[in-house]
This record gives structure tokens, sequence and C-alpha cells, in this order.
């Protein structure tokens, strides 16, 4: 039976969901499992050999009030939350829950802290599937990907969509606008 937050049957979280798994290399998968049936959180740090990780949700269910997936970014958030139990979830650089996994998350730095948090109703629904990949490339991709997506406008069948103007580009957005008023 597929669970909400991918096809594939993730294997089981690590000690029951409660542990930390460190993580090595220019790029992997993690999938979380299902949460534990009580508020508990489940930790990954990522360690890459570049200096930019690119994380992709491509799996996300986590419901309920007490349920989040947060992205720390650096040695020092890393370090100061990777065995806390007590989190500023303010200083999360990213941090989201729901069943629409987010756009693609650049972090500008060599190590990463994901912390899924769940909660007493929805811990053993809740979960994530996400993919790394490190490097200038990498982000370069996420970043086209990204502007892609929030460019391009929804169509019709048969319409060819107009051509989006660059963050910034005024001239282009000023000729789309007195083009749509014709």
């Amino acid at each position: 039976q597929p669970r909400p937050w991918g096809p594939q049957a993730p294997p089981p979280p690590p000690d029951a969901c409660g542990g930390l798994v460190d993580l090595s290399g220019a790029s992997g998968h993690i999938s979380s499992g299902p949460g534990p049936a009580y508020p508990h959180l489940c930790r990954w740090v990522i360690n890459s050999p570049s200096s930019v990780i690119v994380l992709h949700f491509t799996g996300v269910h986590v419901m309920g009030s007490g349920g989040r997936v947060s992205v720390f970014v650096g040695p020092p958030d890393v370090k100061a939350y990777r065995s806390n139990d007590v989190i500023n979830w303010e200083k999360a650089f990213e941090s989201f829950g729901g069943s629409v996994p987010p756009m693609p998350v650049i972090c500008h730095a060599s190590q990463v802290l994901i912390i899924l948090e769940t909660d007493r109703l929805h811990g053993h629904d809740s979960g994530f599937n996400a993919t790394w990949s490190s490097g200038t490339t990498a982000a370069a991709k996420a970043l086209i990907e990204t502007d892609l997506a929030r460019s391009t406008p929804a169509t019709h069948v048969g319409e060819r969509p107009a051509p989006a103007a660059h963050v910034g580009d005024k001239a282009a957005a000023g000729a789309a606008a007195h083009k749509g008023a014709e």
C-alpha cells in the first residue's frame, strides 16, 4: 500500500525517528519513513564536499499543527541543533508542512541539518522524500527550475505561454503589460 509521501515504501525511520543520521557526499537521497505517533524530532545532517547544497523535496506529507520540516544551514546552526531538543525554529533557513513539496532549497554551505517534527495525531502519517546535489551547477539548475515554475503562467490547451520577463527586467515587464493592454 503506497504511503502519502511517495510511491515507494520508505525504509524504517532511524531509531524510531529519534536518532541523528549523518550523511556525506556530493549527492544522495533521504526517505524519512513515517514519523512516530507522538511529538518527536528526526534529524539528518548532510556533509558535502561543496560549499553549495541543493535540496529537492520530491514527496511531502507533514500534517498537523505541530508538524514541519525545517532546514538549518551552516556549521554553527548544525552544531547548535543537531542534538539539542530546544530549537529556535525562527533560525530555520526554510520551514514547511503540508503535502506540496517546496521549490528546490539552495543552501550556501557545506553542511545542512534537516529536522522533521511530528505531532501526536499525525506523526504516523507524516514523512518526506528528498534528494540532494552539490555544487554551483546544481544550484544553477535549481534556480532555472524555480524561475521557470514561478514565471510560466497556466495555459489553456493549444495556447502558447507568453514569454516570461526576468526579475528586475522592467523594460520587458513594461512591454508585456503594454502588449496585454492592446
